[in-house]
């Protein structure tokens, strides 16, 4: 009994430093932010500069990210042992190599196919050190901190993907597209680092037993066991109900440069809105909403800045078709698109920080939110055309698609969130 009781004050400091510290993620999230904003901003750029068709653009990016929806073929590999750090770390390098080896590729135009390969090729590496990640955000990050970790995460995703990718642009037109790749990489390289300084935490239920292969069998039962019981069960499906629901997507941001040329804005402003403005504005947001989905229920969080985008969203369609009203709308729609985001990620962070499947439960919940961003991007734009209306009508449809998908989650609130009664104390 002695024994008992002097060994747990040494036990319980050694799991509390275990916790990581919130900010460290921003700073590995910027490899994600690199791979994606080369290819998001500068190479569309770059080969359309070239004198690239539009629609030749058009197929290299969308192949080049297809790594992102179908990763779940192989997310669940980093579920399979206690080795997230290293899937972080050697994804991590391979994505400073691809950007670099892509930045001293000559003539990509005339080489589109294997050009295309190592873009997709950094795209995988990329979205899997993402993933990764994530995973070490559920199980190391402290169950207090879940919104502020998901809030710096996503400050270091959004910043970093509109930073970086200006960044590139910038270094390539003073200098050359090869000094641009070397700096994102030395870039990429520098805040991967900070791997060392997260403490993996190792569930002892979890831990290999007997022979390999067993063991390795065993763990796979495990996780599909573990993902099909999150899934199926009545909170996974109320969460993968509000994933699917176009609640907080942010799904102007996709189209706020096709619509430059309605409120006649100089494509210096575009870029800089874009870039700088769009980075710090992001990142502002998704510390804002991080520290707020702390202090009250996330799923609420999620909704009320779903509630904050819809607002920006017809104020901004209610504007003068100006440069002034693009730029504060603009603004404005990504720091709310920010928040939205934060409380998003502390959202799923609560729900998946358990079990053998953590982070293939996480990047399960993320694609059902990027199919919800992907569909209201289309309704965006398919509202256009609403009786030659146009711009406006795009941005006043993401306003009401957005007012939609808060009802859904009112709803589930109403019927399924309600806190329960206490029960009535019995009496001996």
């Amino acid at each position: 009994m002695i024994e008992q009781e002097t060994a747990l004050p040494a036990t319980a400091p050694a799991e509390e430093a275990r916790w990581s510290w919130p900010p460290l993620f921003g700073l590995l999230e910027v490899q994600f932010g690199a791979a994606v904003g080369y290819l998001q901003t500068a190479v569309p750029y770059w080969l359309a500069k070239d004198g690239m068709p539009l629609a030749e653009i058009g197929v290299l990016s969308g192949t080049a990210f297809s790594p992102h929806a179908w990763k779940l073929l192989w997310v669940p590999l980093i579920d399979l042992g206690p080795w997230r750090r290293v899937w972080y770390g050697v994804s991590t390098l391979l994505t400073a190599v691809l950007i670099l080896a892509c930045a001293v590729f000559p003539e990509p135009g005339q080489h589109l196919g294997l050009f295309t390969l190592l873009l997709t090729a950094l795209q995988a590496a990329a979205t899997t050190a993402h993933a990764a990640l994530n995973g070490l955000m559920a199980t190391t990050s402290k169950p207090s901190d879940k919104g502020r970790t998901g809030g710096w995460q996503m400050a270091g995703n959004v910043g970093s993907t509109a930073l970086m990718g200006a960044l590139a642009i910038f270094l390539a037109s003073r200098f050359s597209r090869q000094v641009a790749g070397i700096v994102l990489s030395t870039l990429v390289l520098a805040s991967g680092a900070g791997i060392f300084w997260i403490t993996e935490r190792h569930d002892p239920a979890t831990a290999p037993t007997g022979p390999l292969l067993r063991a390795a069998v065993d763990r796979v039962k495990s996780i599909v066991v573990d993902l099909a019981k999150t899934a199926f069960s009545r909170d996974g499906l109320i969460m993968l109900i509000l994933c699917l629901a176009p609640v907080s997507c942010g799904a102007l941001t996709n189209l706020f440069s096709a619509m430059a040329g309605a409120y006649q804005v100089p494509e210096h402003t575009v870029e800089l809105v874009s870039g700088l403005g769009m980075g710090i504005t992001g990142a502002l947001g998704s510390l804002a909403g991080g520290w707020l989905s702390d202090r009250m229920n996330r799923k609420l969080a999620y909704a009320l800045m779903g509630g904050a985008t819809a607002l920006c969203a017809f104020a901004m369609a209610a504007g003068p078709m100006t440069t002034s009203t693009y730029i504060w709308g603009s603004l404005a729609y990504s720091l709310a698109n920010g928040a939205g985001f934060a409380a998003f990620a502390g959202m799923v962070l609560e729900m998946v920080s358990e079990g053998a499947a953590v982070t293939t439960k996480y990047s399960l919940f993320v694609a059902a939110s990027n199919f919800a961003i992907s569909y209201t991007t289309a309704l965006d734009g398919h509202a256009s055309e609403f009786r030659d209306i146009g711009t406006r009508a795009t941005i006043a449809a993401d306003g009401l698609i957005t007012l939609v998908g808060i009802s859904i989650v009112a709803l589930i609130f109403a019927l399924f969130l309600r806190k329960k009664p206490a029960a009535t104390p019995t009496t001996a």
